[in-house]
């Protein structure tokens, strides 16, 4: 007698990624021990993409090595003619990957992925020119930020090189500092000649966390990665939910990572509650289908945010994963 099969109970169940953006509070302890720290409550949680925390500076002052940039008070400002690093496999970036790959091995968790964010062109190009100016013709000189993305093209190829995820941040996209599509080819710049596989196996991402309308979500299917990672939480953000279309997203084949989790808190208790998360899920779910999201992380990184409020956050990460995996 034929044996009926139950679809419910064969269900394939779709593992959902949890990740960070990148930044973690700044903790007064020495640099190593710090990313330890970072590490280590990632690991608590089950976040299975990580990152070292960005424990050394801000995400503008990390590129201040960069020939053309100088330094005020303030952080980087522009110089002279911006360049590529001499020695891009010296940076600090692949040096603290190095560093959590180690650890990793140490801790018997290299089932772990690690994502290496890297600020882009035009965040770095008009967050430096706003510090200081003294090369080019002003703020809005298109070969300031053609100058940037060719200057941070081979680093990004030398972190490819790693096999590692690689996100590029990107917030300006959304802030609008420059025509969309201009900024849309900007960025690409930076992306040329990346290995195939970090497309093939979804490992190159931009984060942009500002709000969005169709207009902007549709410009962003040109960027040339296969992950776009957006902002759904915050109370500026929410309305974001409304412009994801699954048919504009399969059209240009990319997933999203969705941000689940606010980061504008001050303490725990205002972190976000589980059933919100969940209600904000189901939308996700509604409107382009889980088998499209790529992973979840919270809104975006977590350098501004409340130190006690990291680890509920990062719970309520993981929750969140488990819930979307669980629901059709």
């Amino acid at each position: 007698m034929l044996k009926l099969i139950s679809f419910e109970n064969t269900r394939k169940i779709v593992k959902i990624l949890k990740t960070v953006v990148g930044s973690f509070p700044p903790k007064k302890l020495a640099l190593e021990d710090a990313i330890k720290w970072a590490v280590g409550i990632q690991l608590k949680h089950g976040i299975n993409l990580i990152s070292d925390g960005e424990q050394r500076t801000d995400m503008i002052s990390y590129f201040s090595s960069f020939p053309g940039l100088g330094i005020k008070s303030g952080g980087p400002y522009v110089k002279s003619k911006i360049l590529p690093l001499d020695d891009p496999k010296s940076f600090v970036k692949l040096k603290d990957l190095q560093f959590v790959r180690d650890y990793l091995r140490s801790k018997g968790r290299e089932d772990v992925n690690v994502k290496v964010s890297v600020t882009g062109p035009i965040t770095l190009g008009f967050s430096c020119a706003y510090n200081g100016l003294e090369h080019y013709s002003s703020i809005m000189d298109m070969k300031l930020y053609s100058d940037f993305a060719q200057a941070l093209n081979p680093l990004i190829r030398e972190i490819a090189k790693t096999g590692c995820y690689v996100q590029i941040d990107e917030p300006s996209l959304s802030a609008r500092v420059m025509n969309t599509k201009e900024a849309v080819e900007i960025v690409n710049l930076v992306l040329s000649g990346l290995p195939t596989t970090l497309y093939e196996e979804g490992k190159l991402s931009v984060h942009i966390c500002g709000a969005l309308n169709e207009s902007l979500f549709k410009d962003f299917m040109n960027l040339d990665v296969p992950v776009l990672s957006l902002a759904f939480s915050a109370p500026n953000v929410r309305k974001n939910l409304e412009v994801i279309s699954k048919p504009v997203l399969q059209s240009a084949g990319k997933k999203l990572g969705i941000g689940c989790v606010s980061v504008q808190v001050a303490r725990k208790e205002e972190v976000d509650r589980i059933d919100v998360v969940f209600e904000r899920l189901n939308i996700v779910k509604d409107r382009i289908g889980k088998e499209m999201v790529a992973y979840l992380h919270p809104d975006c990184g977590l350098r501004p945010t409340s130190e006690d409020a990291v680890e509920p956050i990062l719970e309520t990460v993981a929750s969140s994963a488990n819930f979307l995996e669980q629901n059709a």
